[in-house]
């Protein structure tokens, strides 16, 4: 398996202003990688500065983007496209907890994400005459079990470990040299951490709510470090638990196949 390497790359990270997003798109920068536009729902103008400052030899650019806006994801897509001609790689790392809101929290996590890719497929397909690359979808643990305290959010994530997996079958592989990547990462301190409470399923979902705020965590930074480890994999089909500073690789057991 060939190692990727981020040098010269085109990175288009959605939600790069977000607590994962933001330490990761700073080892992205030390990489060298040519271009990297971040996606997000308004401009941290702190942020960019920072960024161009670790690496002047990369160009950072921001387009402000809806997630919950389909029209608005196509425009932008096509506008990435006509700035940096090529994307090698796509991170879809947006995502928001609240359960009282379950369309807002669908539309993030999972509808958003799945348009920005769906319109980012074509453009990267080598049958297209792209380049191929790699997508890589944030999901959650919550991806992978279940969330009682957050059930709404956990479905989301679970949507997008359907999504992930459906599309990196050999299948479209072959076709389009796109490596689809799911990560899931634990606990980590984040902006999403403060929404935990208030925003759970139910009123008395309290309990559950404080069990889950008060088990072991990470910070940001310890879960980019394993990020980049995962990114360099390059493994169309893979799925990493990054969780209290360490990285696991996940294998899904098989339930079900097509009979014939």
């Amino acid at each position: 398996m060939n190692k990727m390497d981020f040098q010269d790359k085109n990175v288009v990270y959605v939600g790069g202003f977000g607590g994962i997003g933001f330490a990761t798109c700073k080892l992205l920068v030390k990489k060298n990688v040519a271009n990297l536009t971040i996606l997000d729902v308004k401009e941290n103008a702190a942020f960019l500065k920072e960024l161009t400052a670790l690496n002047p030899r990369t160009k950072v650019l921001f387009m402000q983007l809806d997630l919950c806006n389909k029209e608005q994801i196509e425009k932008v897509v096509k506008d990435v496209i006509e700035k940096m001609k090529y994307v090698d790689v796509l991170v879809n790392g947006s995502g928001m907890i609240n359960d009282k809101k379950p369309e807002m929290t669908m539309g993030v996590n999972l509808l958003g994400l799945i348009h920005t890719t769906m319109n980012m497929i074509p453009y990267m397909d080598m049958a297209n005459g792209g380049r191929g690359g790699m997508i890589v979808n944030i999901a959650s643990v919550l991806g992978l079990e279940p969330g009682p305290m957050l059930a709404i959010y956990t479905a989301s994530k679970h949507g997008v470990m359907g999504f992930s997996r459906s599309i990196s079958d050999e299948h479209y592989f072959k076709r389009t040299g796109i490596a689809i990547m799911t990560i899931c990462p634990g606990i980590t301190v984040t902006g999403l951490w403060d929404t935990f409470h208030g925003n759970d399923t139910f009123s008395y979902s309290k309990k559950l709510t404080d069990e889950f705020s008060s088990a072991k965590n990470q910070n940001a930074e310890e879960c980019a470090v394993n990020f980049m480890k995962a990114m360099e994999t390059k493994k169309n089909g893979s799925i990493w638990i990054l969780d209290l500073g360490k990285l696991e690789e996940v294998k899904p057991h098989k339930y079900w196949g097509l009979q014939f």
